[in-house]
């Protein structure tokens, strides 16, 4: 049986248990946020013990080389001398410039800093040194400003304290970007973007991207909802369709009273029963994780091939 040695404790996963859930277990306050390995705010240094190489997959080459892993990420087959790992240093300061409700529960936020990405990336956000939560940019790089849509939930550390006590002015900590539902595909191309809740200011400006680099195949993009009216930045896309003739929006939901345009549909057997075979489509899925993954599902039976689905599927912890 494996035995973990962290700051003076002896500890003992139980079957099937991961790092972090051990030391959770334990009462060690250590930051996560996804729990699946992608958002990477449980990192944690090894200071001796055979790491597993799953704890690693996705860390930069110089991650590797400071001993650091996923610790939501690590079921350990060997014991293991663990010590707290400081991101600080990885972290960008931002400034709050701008908060808006996009809905009375999504809350658009831009930040001022100079950070590198794709559009279609995520970053993590640190309201502290243990709360820390992923969010995907909803900005093109040639904006000014970096811009989120954070869904705001009734229980979230993050999301209330950004909706309700964070200020204009005030100082955020960035990680990131990390991600790869980036745009990657040749001009003509046909694309599938789809996109549940706040998903649909992400692909939005993945989409701008796409045209801005002139792609020339149409992109299909489906708004998902279980309700209408949980539905939001629909001016956007439809602006964005009135610029372009070849992206083609639509706007689906289970119940409710459809919106301009907006149909009745379940998303998943439309997939197949529209759209298929979808052997020549590149998907860029984005939403919630349960979405993502029987979307990606239905696109495999529809045809598409494994390597032409972009997406990362997590549930963040509000």
């Amino acid at each position: 049986m494996s035995k973990l040695t962290f700051e003076n404790q002896t500890l003992i996963p139980g079957p099937g248990q991961s790092v972090l859930d051990t030391l959770l277990q334990a009462g060690v306050q250590i930051p996560h946020s996804c729990k699946q390995g992608v958002c990477q705010s449980c990192l944690i240094q090894v200071g001796a013990g055979e790491i597993p190489a799953q704890a690693q997959a996705g860390l930069k080459a110089g991650q590797i080389s400071k001993g650091l892993m996923l610790s939501c990420s690590c079921y350990p087959q060997s014991d293991l001398k663990l010590q707290r790992y400081n991101p600080k240093q990885e972290m960008l300061t931002t400034r709050v410039v701008s908060k808006r409700m996009l809905r009375p529960d999504v809350l658009e936020l831009k930040l001022d800093g100079e950070l590198k990405y794709q559009a279609g990336q995520y970053v993590t956000l640190w309201r502290n040194d243990t709360i820390a939560r992923s969010f995907s940019l909803a900005s093109q790089p040639t904006e000014r400003f970096l811009s989120f849509h954070i869904d705001v939930r009734p229980n979230g550390q993050f999301s209330q304290w950004a909706a309700q006590t964070l200020q204009l002015g005030d100082s955020l900590s960035l990680q990131g970007p990390l991600g790869d539902c980036v745009y990657q595909s040749e001009a003509a191309t046909p694309l599938l973007l789809a996109a549940t809740g706040t998903g649909a200011g992400t692909l939005t400006a993945l989409a701008k991207e796409a045209l801005t680099q002139g792609h020339t195949g149409p992109i299909h993009f489906l708004m998902c909802a279980r309700h209408f009216q949980s539905m939001y930045w629909q001016h956007e896309i439809n602006k964005l369709a009135r610029q372009h003739s070849h992206f083609q929006p639509r706007f689906l939901a289970l119940e409710g009273t459809p919106l301009t345009g907006g149909e009745i549909a379940d998303v998943y057997p439309l997939i197949r029963q529209e759209f298929a075979p979808l052997n020549n489509v590149d998907v860029y899925l984005c939403g919630a994780a349960s979405f993502v993954n029987k979307m990606r599902k239905q696109c495999f039976l529809a045809g598409v091939k494994p390597r032409n689905v972009f997406c990362d599927a997590f549930e963040p912890g509000g």
